[in-house]
This record gives C-alpha cells, sequence and structure tokens, in this order.
C-alpha cells in the first residue's frame, strides 16, 4: 500500500524504470512552480552530503531547468510510509525513530547560530497571508476564518521586537509524510524552502503530525485510529519535553505553529482540510 497525500503543488511525481533501475521523476510545467522546485531540489541535494546517523536523504540524480520546466531525478526507497510502519512497529522500534529524529534535529541544531529575526520579518510574512486568504474565494467570506485572521493578528502585533531563534538548517516540510521507513533508517524526502531556516521550523512541523494529526486527514486508506493516536501522543511528548530545554522552544514555538497553520490555510480548498484548519486554529488562539 502507498501513502496518498494531496498536494496543492501541481507537480508530477512518477516512478520511472530504465534498465531494470527505478528512479523518481517529479517535474513541473508551472512557470510560478519552477524557481520552488528546482530550490527545493538543490536544497536536497546539499543536505544528502551530511552525514546523519539513521537519517537517510535520497540522491538527487539530475535537475533538467529551463525557465519553463523543471525536473528532477532522484534515487527510488524501497520503504514503508509512517502509517504502514506504524502500525507494524513495536515501542522499541518506535523509541529508535524518536531517537533518529532527535539526533537529526540536534545536528541542525548544532550547525546553526542563534540569530535575532527583526519582527517585521513575521509582520511581513503574515501580511503575506492575509493577502493570499484575501484571493482565496473558498474562505475568504468565512466568518469564522475572518475572526480567525483578526485574533491572529492581535497575537502578531504583541511579539518581541526582536525574535532569538536558531537559524542555519533545517528540512522545511519534515512532516510524517515526508518521511519513508526502511527498518532503522528513515529517508527524508521533499525538502522544502522556508521563510526562515530554522530547526525550529522543523520541529513545528513534526508536531504539526503528531500533536495535530494533519498527513492523517490527507490519508485515503483504513488504518488503526487508537494505535495512531498513541504513537502519535508519545512521539509529540517526547520531542516536546526534549526540545522545551531551549528558551527559543518555550517562547516561540505556539507562535510560529500559528504561523504554519495560518500559511496552510492560505491555500485550503477543500471543506474537510478548513474544517480541520479552523478548528486547530481556534485551538492556538
Amino acid at each position: 500500500m502507498e501513502i496518498e497525500i494531496k498536494g496543492h503543488s501541481g507537480c508530477q511525481v512518477e516512478i520511472v524504470n530504465k534498465g531494470g533501475n527505478l528512479y523518481i521523476s517529479k517535474s513541473t510545467h508551472n512557470k510560478d512552480y519552477v524557481p520552488r522546485l528546482y530550490r527545493q531540489a538543490v536544497k536536497q541535494q546539499m543536505a544528502s552530503r551530511a552525514v546523519y546517523q539513521h537519517i537517510r536523504i535520497p540522491e538527487i540524480y539530475e535537475i533538467e531547468r529551463t525557465e519553463e520546466y523543471v525536473n528532477v531525478k532522484m534515487e527510488y526507497v524501497y520503504s514503508k510510509n509512517y502509517i504502514d510502519y506504524f502500525e507494524d512497529a513495536g515501542f522499541d522500534q518506535i523509541n529508535y525513530f524518536i531517537k533518529a529524529l532527535k539526533i537529526f534535529i540536534d545536528w541542525e541544531i548544532e550547525h546553526s547560530s542563534l540569530e535575532i529575526i527583526d519582527r517585521q520579518v513575521i509582520l511581513d510574512k503574515f501580511r503575506d497571508v492575509c493577502c493570499k486568504i484575501q484571493r482565496n474565494d473558498f474562505i475568504n467570506k468565512d466568518k469564522e476564518v475572518m475572526e480567525i485572521m483578526e485574533c491572529s493578528a492581535s497575537v502578531f502585533q504583541g511579539i518581541d521586537e526582536e525574535i532569538k531563534i536558531p537559524v542555519g538548517h533545517c528540512h522545511g516540510d519534515l512532516t510524517f509524510s515526508n518521511i519513508l521507513f526502511n527498518g532503522n533508517n528513515y529517508y527524508l524526502i521533499d525538502f522544502l524552502d522556508s521563510f526562515i531556516e530554522s530547526p525550529l521550523l522543523d520541529l513545528v512541523k513534526i508536531r504539526q503530525d503528531s500533536h495535530y494529526g494533519w498527513s492523517r486527514l490527507m490519508y485515503e486508506h483504513r488504518w488503526d485510529n487508537v494505535r495512531m493516536d498513541i504513537i502519535s501522543q508519545k512521539i509529540d511528548m517526547e520531542i516536546a519535553k526534549y526540545y522545551s530545554r531551549y528558551d527559543w522552544y518555550g517562547k516561540y514555538y505556539a507562535l510560529f505553529q500559528l504561523m504554519n497553520f495560518l500559511r496552510i490555510i492560505q491555500y485550503a480548498k477543500e471543506e474537510k482540510v478548513i474544517l480541520f484548519l479552523k478548528k486547530e486554529l481556534k485551538s492556538m488562539l
């Protein structure tokens, strides 16, 4: 069984068999998305050169680019998606996975530096989100969404003048759905450019799944919901407890998680997605 994640990027992804060798082809003809996919591929290519314990990055074989087209050829990995893996895994395996996540994010923190982010960077991103929501006909007349945006505006207006967080490295979209499982090795895929390259953003994204269950919303097959809840809660508690040692995590996690969900709802079109996002955003405010 393969996990099915619905995306909004407009990319085509296929498995190609060339002379008995498999590879992944990811491409787009969307001119607006061409630069972004190219940056993502380069980011993954750079990340694959580092050495991580238990974490692997599929190799990028080739990047073809024109002004109107990008095609990325990438290593194919025999693996399980996270739902199939979690349903079969014992707690020793889950503990091993948690340890691998910590080692990876610790590496990011160690190779980043504490830097001061001016509040205007955050406010500009929030204004950009507001503009995109106004252009989204699926939500721009939704009263609940408008109330959420008003409450969010108050939160962002009250942020510190200077925000000190680690900056340097992050995956950018470190959700369960972007991790492939092969025994005790974990392959990270679909790197994403982030408006701030911070390990804090990876903690935000992993808890987007472990705490809020985002990727399960996009999964269309049957699964053991009770088991998923137990495993997700364990991962979430371990990650939250471990990184609470950092002042920047305690001070700014909630702020960046709010921004994260707002950046998702700005593109939302499906009713179930909009309902889910409104519910979770209200819980944050």
